[in-house]
């Protein structure tokens, strides 16, 4: 009589980490172009086979542990699953550099090797007081449009910024959304969450929050580029 196996452990199983807690830097985590996936690589939320490939139901299943909505979660996965040109549920996470979701916003700003001193005049230089809010990003992605112009400098950019600070940035006395320059180096060139990171409510990010992101960011690109 064959002996049971244990059921494999999937994302959905999995209490996501507050503030980089069961963090450790995993192999190839610098070939991870974006500072979302390098985050849930590092922090053990997704876990690819030995080819480096990981199943659009695991990237769901993280999305879902973090509090996307369904809907959101839809147009972001099939959005990965197109990074290699084949629509088969399954994207190569070391295979993403040089897709049609990298661009100068994400960790390959530090190509062709982990060079913080990019990230500080590429992204943190538009910061203030050691904070970056939606105008700073903003203004971060049109000088980052600049090298990489097209719908990867402005479209991916823009959803890519938008994105990041409606699930990983913290709250102000404002009700704005923001991340310190600590958070950036930690998510850009280490895959940490932010210190005391709190996934939000089951479903709470959803379409109406990330448009409402998008919108706010593509108005502040506009008037920083007309020097507004």
């Amino acid at each position: 009589m064959s002996e049971d196996k244990e059921p494999k452990e999937t994302a959905a199983d999995i209490t996501p980490p507050t503030g980089g807690s069961s963090w450790c830097k995993r192999p190839k985590a610098d070939e991870i172009p974006c500072p979302a996936m390098l985050a849930f690589y590092n922090n053990g939320l997704m876990n690819p086979d030995e080819d480096g490939n990981v199943t659009t139901a695991e990237l769901d299943e993280v999305l879902e542990s973090i509090g996307v909505s369904a809907f959101v979660r839809n147009m972001l996965v099939r959005s990965t699953d197109d990074t290699d040109g084949i629509r088969d549920c399954k994207f190569n996470l070391f295979g993403l550099r040089n897709s049609s979701l990298d661009h100068t916003g994400s960790t390959g700003i530090l190509d062709p090797k982990v060079d913080p001193k990019k990230l500080e005049s590429w992204l943190l230089n538009f910061g203030e007081n050691g904070r970056m809010y939606v105008e700073h990003f903003a203004a971060a992605a049109n000088e980052g449009e600049k090298h990489d112009p097209g719908i990867k400098g402005t479209l991916v950019q823009t959803l890519d910024f938008a994105a990041l600070l409606e699930l990983f940035g913290r709250v102000d006395e404002s009700g704005k959304r923001y991340l310190t320059d600590e958070d950036v180096r930690g998510m850009w060139i280490d895959g940490k969450f932010p210190e005391g990171w709190q996934p939000r409510p089951n479903g709470e990010v959803g379409a109406g929050d990330l448009a409402l992101g998008v919108a706010d960011m593509v108005l502040k690109r506009v008037k920083d580029a007309i020097g507004l």
